[in-house]
């Protein structure tokens, strides 16, 4: 079970990673471009963030707090980037596929299904 200290620190860094998340995004969003580079960015840095946090920090609390609270507000998208890093690592490639394909697809049907749903669910004008 986690400290209650842990936990609190997990919530701290959360609340950082966020709006760290938010000012690099919309920093880089106001530029105009045609395409809306803000979110890549964040999870491309995240990515590069979480890499060397898991080569650098050992496991325990304080990697929990950098690479679950900072990162996880920051970006959830480095966790899923390591998780199929460490399975393609480790040779699981059928793990590693599934996982990706279940994100990327499963991410796409799911945000699909929220849409129609919320849809139905909106009350009418």
């Amino acid at each position: 079970m986690e400290t209650w200290r842990q936990l609190l620190g997990v919530f701290v860094a959360g609340g950082v990673g966020a709006c760290l998340r938010v000012v690099i995004a919309t920093a880089i969003d106001e530029r105009g471009d045609r395409i809306p580079l803000g979110t890549w960015a964040v999870n491309l840095l995240g990515c590069l963030a979480i890499g060397i946090l898991a080569a650098w920090v050992p496991r325990g609390p304080w990697r929990t707090i950098a690479i679950g609270g900072l990162l996880g507000g920051f970006t959830t998208y480095s966790s899923f980037a390591l998780l199929s890093w460490e399975l393609t690592r480790d040779d699981r490639l059928g793990a590693a596929a599934l996982l990706v394909a279940g994100h990327v697809v499963g991410g796409l049907v799911a945000v699909a299904i929220g849409a129609w749903l919320g849809g139905l669910l909106q009350p009418s004008t």
